[in-house]
């Protein structure tokens, strides 16, 4: 059995204790049966709100996680890093099979997740600084690139800054936790793997999709030298010092494993959560739309957060915006009801479903949002894409744009 305290950092700074996990030890089958309940004092909290508005209501209840594989709610594991951050906790801890499961994960993570949950065995929360001076990067690349190649043969104080800035992100990439005088950020390496520039694609989609009027995470190319690096200013940390809650539209969809789910899932989601709903709806749709145009193939879940600040619930800032790298011909997300690159019609069918029900309002975004990805060969340049990253992902823009096109 293992029982973890969830501490949560308000965006005022105030650290409360919200409730208690407990998770059984793996039946014959391996399954895992967990347990949440909110604490007395968390429920008398002016400032408590659910942790999983769908999922977690507030109630003197316990709330079972109905997840075998995980043992806890998905708001819980995500938490936790995915690919690359669990090989380094992994690494870092020295884990064996059998405690490389969620709640063992969680024990180790303490308060070095994203956003605003931290997990304790007993006692009070001992708060960490998470993420190190951005000074190091060009050490933190270095080190990743030797951890992702050979990472038996790295030696453990050889790792030891990559361990204290590399373990809680998600994703498959090499990323760190870094902070300076203007923030905390996440840096983005890139991979011994890539085949492509993927760094300075995802710093031009992102600019791209700011000047699309896409309300993006802010980023930063930092030449250093080779290789370069991206950093994304995190919006789970305010400037008072206080967190952002963030859950997935895969924990509120509770969409594990294979998925099969759309857009108009994650219209939904918002319709319920979001203390905006109007404005996010119109936020996601011309995001759908830019991402289709840019070939954001690799839209899953994981990379739309809903964010609890001192508003209520909305819509996070879009991050992880990368050109069709993989030559994908099907986004993860249905647009539609399909997964393959829409035309115009398409589009301005799906425009009700955000709540735009004029079609010149949703002709207007369309547009917008055209203009802006038609002069991707400026912006890709000005990122300083290479010439050949540039022209493996423009032929797939190219062909998109006019697919849309048609019509306008």
């Amino acid at each position: 059995m293992i029982r973890l305290n969830i501490w949560l950092t308000l965006p005022s700074g105030e650290v409360v204790k919200a409730g208690e996990l407990a998770v059984a030890d793996p039946d014959a089958r391996g399954a895992l049966a967990g347990q949440f309940r909110y604490i007395p004092e968390y429920l008398e909290h002016p400032r408590a709100f659910p942790l999983d508005p769908l999922r977690l209501p507030l109630s003197g209840e316990p709330f079972n996680a109905d997840r075998p594989t995980a043992g806890v709610h998905g708001v819980f594991e995500d938490s936790l890093p995915d690919d690359w951050g669990r090989r380094l906790m992994v690494c870092r801890y020295k884990l064996g099979r059998g405690e490389q499961r969620v709640p063992h994960l969680l024990r180790q993570l303490g308060n070095q997740g994203l956003g605003a949950l931290s997990y304790v065995e007993e006692g009070r929360l001992d708060l960490k600084t998470t993420g190190v001076p951005s000074r190091h990067l060009q050490e933190l690349a270095l080190l990743a690139e030797k951890f992702e190649q050979e990472p038996a043969a790295a030696a453990d104080d050889e790792l030891s800054l990559l361990f204290q800035a590399g373990s809680s992100p998600g994703g498959a990439r090499p990323k760190a936790l870094v902070k300076d005088e203007s923030g905390a950020y996440l840096a983005k390496f890139a991979s011994a793997r890539d085949q492509l520039d993927v760094v300075s694609l995802e710093a031009a989609a992102m600019e791209l999709g700011r000047r699309a009027g896409i309300e993006t995470a802010e980023t930063r190319l930092m030449p250093l030298g080779f290789p370069k690096c991206l950093l994304v200013k995190r919006f789970d940390i305010n400037e008072a010092g206080g967190h952002n809650h963030l859950v997935s539209m895969q924990s509120l969809l509770k969409a594990d494993d294979y998925y099969n789910a759309g857009y108009r899932d994650l219209a939904e989601v918002i319709k319920h959560v979001s203390t905006q709903p109007g404005q996010d709806l119109q936020r996601l749709y011309r995001q759908m739309v830019f991402n289709v145009m840019i070939g954001n193939t690799d839209d899953h879940l994981k990379n739309f957060l809903m964010l609890h600040n001192d508003e209520g619930w909305r819509l996070s800032p879009a991050f992880d915006i990368v050109p069709n790298i993989g030559f994908n011909q099907e986004h993860v997300l249905r647009i539609g009801l399909d997964n393959r690159p829409p035309e115009l019609q398409t589009l301005l069918a799906e425009a009700k479903l955000f709540g735009i029900k004029r079609r010149q309002q949703a002709m207007d975004v369309i547009e917008r949002v055209h203009e802006t990805v038609v002069v991707w060969p400026k912006i890709f340049s000005a990122n300083n894409v290479p010439e050949k990253s540039a022209e493996s992902v423009g032929k797939d823009i190219i062909q998109r744009l006019k697919r849309i096109s048609v019509g306008l």
